[in-house]
């Protein structure tokens, strides 16, 4: 497979809600929210954030991602995704299951719903640049303009 899947770390568990914290939030490009229908249909709906992080190189980015995981995986159908879920090392998050995908300059973060309920995944998107000035200024480490990814 193109991308790897983990477990989320444990330090990520409110980014996979919009109301995490502000500064983490403001690192968030949006979320697409899925929906198998039957079972093997796909549907989506897209929530932005940051109407400027969202260009043309990220959506194709997110596009290629979730084309992947629809091909070859989590994101096949319903069934491979619970089968996943259930195999696969996952941060627990209630009833949902959490994992990421990380690319060059983005954290795509997963949240899978196994049970059947209103939507099986969401896939939270942060920059990674933006994020990095988010956790520095959270931690009061380091000046935006002192960070160079």
């Amino acid at each position: 497979m193109k991308y790897q899947i983990k477990c989320a770390d444990l330090e990520q568990r409110s980014m996979f809600y919009s109301d995490c914290e502000p500064a983490l939030r403001n690192a968030c490009v949006g979320h697409l929210r899925m929906d198998f229908g039957n079972g093997n249909e796909f549907y989506s709906s897209w929530w932005g954030n940051r109407d400027d992080l969202n260009n043309s190189t990220f959506k194709a980015e997110l596009n290629d991602v979730v084309n992947e995981l629809r091909r070859n995986g989590l994101l096949k159908n319903r069934s491979e995704m619970q089968r996943i879920c259930s195999e696969k090392t996952s941060l627990p998050l209630d009833k949902s299951c959490g994992f990421s995908v990380e690319t060059d300059n983005h954290i795509f973060l997963l949240r899978c719903l196994p049970e059947r309920g209103n939507y099986d995944c969401y896939c939270y998107c942060y920059n990674k640049r933006e994020l990095a000035i988010a956790q520095s200024q959270e931690q009061g480490e380091v000046h935006p303009q002192e960070l160079s990814l």
